[in-house]
């Protein structure tokens, strides 16, 4: 009789031991999911429009921009007529400015700050899912080891990374 008594009991231990673990990977689960519609994770990536005075890194920026949403996953890029969610980029401003300096006074680090605006249309009904939002995206350099493509890089990094998590923020 205490056999039956002991594995009762341990039978009804573990149950409330798994409890707990069952419901941390249901939350898991719906963390990672985010409740996201899956037709919005198919995006078509409209071509970056560049307000600011570099023109001349306009494809940078739009390479930049799809590769850092291909490595995050989240997001399938598609065709415009596959795509559920419209992301439409505008670059305003892309500011260099000296940040750290020798005692001599050279400029031994910049920082680069890149400004958009950022669009999403939802693409069955017109609407917009994030209208006009402002990102900004900030990235450093050292002048003695790198080039100001390193900092861009950053900031678009970091831009796209302040897009991705407001975007799968919002709640629907």
């Amino acid at each position: 009789m205490p056999r039956k008594y002991t594995l009762k009991f341990l039978q009804n231990s573990l149950k409330i031991l798994l409890l707990p673990v069952l419901f941390i990977a249901i939350s898991c689960i719906y963390t990672f999911t985010g409740g996201y519609p899956s037709h919005l994770r198919k995006v078509y990536i409209m071509h970056v429009k560049n307000r600011s005075t570099r023109q001349d890194l306009t494809l940078t920026i739009e390479n930049l921009f799809i590769q850092n949403l291909e490595k995050d996953g989240r997001l399938s890029i598609t065709s415009r007529d596959k795509a559920g969610l419209i992301i439409i980029p505008v670059i305003e401003d892309i500011k260099k400015t000296p940040t750290e300096f020798t005692e001599n006074g050279e400029i031994t680090v910049y920082s680069i700050t890149t400004k958009a605006i950022i669009k999403t249309l939802v693409k069955k009904d017109s609407s917009y899912f994030l209208k006009d939002t402002v990102f900004i995206g900030k990235g450093i350099y050292k002048v003695t080891d790198e080039n100001e493509n390193a900092g861009i890089e950053r900031s678009i990094n970091d831009l796209v990374n302040n897009f991705l998590s407001r975007l799968f923020e919002v709640r629907i």
